[in-house]
């Protein structure tokens, strides 16, 4: 397998086999300079988060890179504290401005039950209001695939009964020793692909 091996979503849009997550990269030199380095060895496929923190310095060495910005897949995630449809709105055009950037590839729900979201099984509510902001963006082009982070089954058939389009990517661990074979099978079944963060365990 090599960087540039690609998987379709149901959509067309064309993802890389291989990414460079950013996760605990410092905001600053840090960040920039390894997502700078990851781009010059080849990786096409760069995974940020507002939560992560680190969105400016992804973006700007995106921008220094050299590298034409078409060539690259960039996913960033909603984050928990968005509870809103406006609020999600106001998120992704400020993730867009921190990443210079008028599109990411993939956006996420990054968490599917935010912990300020559980009484009275308020992520349902939730999760719908922020889904409905980015089937906004998608629709609009400012999001070229939409997916979801962490969902298990009864989360994804909570959305399932609001959802105009379907997640396209359930972004979830997988590794050896946590296979979660019956998840895998039901998003293949619904036509999401599984992306799988900490694959090594």
């Amino acid at each position: 397998m090599t960087m540039i091996e690609t998987y379709s979503l149901t959509n067309g849009t064309t993802i890389p086999k291989i990414g460079f997550g950013t996760w605990q990269l410092e905001e600053g030199e840090v960040a920039y300079q390894s997502v700078l380095k990851a781009l010059e060895y080849g990786y096409r496929h760069v995974d940020t988060a507002q939560i992560y923190g680190n969105e400016k310095s992804v973006g700007q060495a995106i921008v220094d890179s050299g590298v034409d910005r078409e060539a690259i897949f960039l996913t960033t995630k909603v984050w928990n504290d968005k509870g809103t449809y406006e609020e999600t709105l106001a998120s992704i055009d400020e993730s867009l401005a921190k990443l210079q950037t008028d599109y990411v590839d993939l956006l996420l729900i990054h968490w599917p039950n935010p912990a300020e979201f559980q009484a009275d099984d308020a992520w349902k509510e939730r999760n719908a209001q922020v889904w409905r902001a980015m089937e906004e963006a998608y629709q609009a082009g400012k999001v070229k695939a939409i997916g979801v982070s962490n969902f298990l089954r009864h989360h994804l058939e909570t959305l399932f009964q609001t959802a105009q389009v379907k997640p396209m990517v359930n972004q979830i661990k997988l590794c050896p020793g946590l296979p979660q074979e019956d998840l895998v099978d039901f998003c293949r079944q619904h036509g999401m692909l599984l992306e799988a963060y900490s694959p090594l365990g």
